[in-house]
């Protein structure tokens, strides 16, 4: 993990002195330790907040976490990782807000299941890569 991603995890997550609010962490893809150059981070509606990283060695940008407000789930800070993830893995129970109801509908089509990680507030996907959609059987042409 880069020196820059080590340091937004802090205070997204400890914000005790800060006015920050509470976030959740799902991991989709952390990178190789070393590798792992730059991260950009984008603000998504209702303060979501994507984290995309850079490779040394690939190329572009790929997804590395993504990062939700608990308030947005309708929970408190204290809240534990069991009952944060029934709303994780079945986003319907959410009511509070409609666009992080929706976002957690397309992750999961997008990396399955949602899982807790040992720390608190910290989740991880299933599998790291998109789920792609195949086609079978023949294709008729038409004329």
């Amino acid at each position: 993990m880069s020196e820059k991603y080590k340091e937004f995890l802090k205070k997204i997550h400890n914000n005790k002195k800060s006015d920050i609010p509470e976030y959740i962490t799902i991991t989709i893809r952390l990178g190789k330790k070393k590798k792992l150059i730059d991260i950009k981070i984008r603000k998504e509606d209702s303060n979501i907040l994507k984290v995309m990283g850079h490779e040394a060695e690939a190329k572009g940008w790929f997804l590395s976490s993504v990062h939700i407000p608990l308030k947005n789930l309708g929970l408190s800070n204290k809240t534990k990782n069991k009952e944060i993830l029934q709303y994780l893995n079945n986003p319907e129970k959410i009511m509070s807000d409609k666009y992080t109801k929706n976002y957690l509908v397309e992750l999961l089509k997008k990396y399955l299941d949602i899982q807790a990680d040992s720390k608190n507030h910290f989740f991880r996907t299933e599998r790291y890569k998109v789920k792609k959609q195949y086609s079978t059987g023949g294709k008729v042409k038409s004329m």
